[in-house]
Formats: C-alpha cells, structure tokens, sequence
C-alpha cells in the first residue's frame, strides 16, 4: 500500500510490506508495517475533533472493573468513538457497537459480562455532518473488542491503523481463557479483511505535523494504542480508549480483572499522565458514562 510521502520524513520510519505475520485472510490486498520511530514534538493542529455517539453497555457485575468491589453489581458504561478533521482527511478513532444492532431492544451480547445497546447508528451520525463512510481516510482502532470494532468493514476504502501486537494476538491460537477466545474469533470475523491494513509498532505521528498522533499504551490488551489530538483553541487531549473505563480507575490504578497484563496497564496509565503533565492535555474516558455526559457530541465539534 503506497503511504504518502511526507511520512518519511517525520517518522523516519521503513514502510515494508510483510509476508510473515499471520493472515487474516490470502486474499487481503495489501498490509504494510510501520515500525516505531520517535515522535517528533511538532505544534500541528487538527481542525476539529467530533464526539460520536457510538452505543451504551450495561455491565451484570462491575467488579470485573473494580476487583474486590461491586460484587454482582449492574453499572452502564458510555461508548465513544471520535472524528477527526485534519486538512483534507477524515480519521475515524474505534468503529463502536455494530449499525446492525440499532434499536434492538434485547441489545447485542458478545459476551457474559456486557449487553450493548445502540439508539444511533454511526453512518446516521457521519450523515448529519454530510460524511458518509467513503469520507474516512483512517479508521483507528485502539484495540480489538467487539465495541470498538463493531462497524470496520463500513469503510472499505480506509486505512486501518492498529498496533502489531494487537493483530498478532488476535490471530493467536486459543488459550486457557474461554472468554478471550471467543472475544478474538469475533473481532476476526468483525475486521475481515481490511484492503489497506497497516501495522504499527510503537508510537505514530499520523500526519507528519504533531496534530494527530498515536500512543502505545499496552495491557487492556496487548496492543492497545492511545490517540492524542492538538486543537488550536481547545489545546491537547488525549481519547485514553480503554488505558481506565472510569476516572477513580485512572487516578488509583485500578485494574480490571480483564485487562492482559496488570504490569503494563499500570505503566500506561503513568506514561499517559505523564503526556498530560507534558502537553497540559484533557483526558477524555470514552466508558465513563459521567465525563461524557458533560462533553460535546456530534454535530458540535472541538476546535
């Protein structure tokens, strides 16, 4: 997949077409990998970023989110994807809880601990701002749960971006946990065979200018990414995808009982405070269903 010429320079990066890493499928089209490189402290700005409704869960034990308490306890968590304007480009961040399941009112079930609910579906949302799925230039995913990949193959035509990590243990053979397994069959089946994939190792400077760039911050899973974005007048924020679904979690260490690797979700929520003391940066929790009450949705915007 040709990568437009003005990430060289900025990512100082090779641009490889990989044969070696597990398909998805022998007839995807093409897949590139991005190896790490240092992000460059450039001021880029993005033109405006967009909070997108993309669906609510409802939780049957919220200990699984705060070990040790809330036995058996129901909670509803929000779900967030967010839209990017830069330039000429349109960056869609997570792809949420599946169009199909729009206003069923028995929810959509992945799995023993969650039913998903949709009032809005996302192409409806892209419509109210004149977009339709053929805008999007990038489509990234911070990580491969059914609620933030559930509308991929809706934008056939753009690049998707996820850490090779985190397509490597997707494509991992089954494990011990029954859970986790069923979760990676289903995110095979709901990313398909993307026609421009492209992997990331590490951090990514995405337009070459410091406006838009991704963060590795493994653990939820283990390639989980961040997404920082620079505005002019609203300044930095950081969308942590699922570094804490809840604010007490990020400021205490919390971790779930679901997360990959308690080490390294650890670390991530310090690398992320770090960026925020850094770029005096927002936190945006797209699961925490009291910050994003208060935030602005689509069609409003962030500039």
């Amino acid at each position: 997949m040709p990568v437009r010429a003005k990430f060289m320079p900025k990512l100082i990066a090779s641009l490889l077409f990989v044969f070696n890493l597990p398909a998805i499928a022998e007839s995807e089209s093409k897949k590139s990998l991005i190896t790490a490189a240092p992000v460059l402290h450039t001021t880029g700005v993005a033109d405006r970023l967009y909070r997108v409704d993309c669906g609510r869960s409802v939780t049957h034990d919220m200990s699984i989110w705060t070990p040790g308490q809330n036995i058996g306890k129901t909670a509803e968590f929000s779900s967030s994807c967010w839209l990017v304007k830069h330039a000429e480009d349109w960056l869609l961040w997570d792809a949420g809880v599946p169009d199909a399941s729009a206003n069923d009112p028995k929810g959509w079930t992945i799995s023993r601990f969650n039913t998903y609910y949709l009032d809005k579906t996302l192409a409806a949302q892209l419509d109210e701002i004149n977009l339709t799925p053929n805008d999007i230039t990038y489509l990234g995913l911070s990580h491969i749960h059914g609620d933030h990949i559930g509308n991929v193959k809706l934008f056939p035509g753009a690049k998707v971006l996820m850490q090779r990590a985190e397509y490597e243990w997707m494509n991992s053979g089954d494990g011990a946990n029954t859970d986790t397994d069923q979760m990676k069959a289903l995110a095979r089946e709901l990313i398909g065979t993307p026609k421009h994939l492209m992997l990331v190792e590490g951090d990514m400077d995405i337009f070459g200018d410091g406006s838009v760039r991704l963060i590795s911050t493994p653990g939820h899973t283990p390639g989980h990414q961040t997404l920082l974005v620079n505005l002019k007048n609203t300044g930095s924020i950081i969308l942590a995808g699922d570094v804490a679904h809840l604010a007490r979690n990020f400021s205490d260490n919390v971790v779930p009982t679901l997360n990959t690797d308690k080490k390294d979700s650890i670390e991530s929520m310090r690398r992320i405070r770090t960026l925020l003391s850094e770029q005096k940066a927002t936190l945006f929790l797209g699961h925490d269903k009291t910050q994003m009450s208060t935030l602005k949705l689509l069609p409003d915007a962030y500039d």
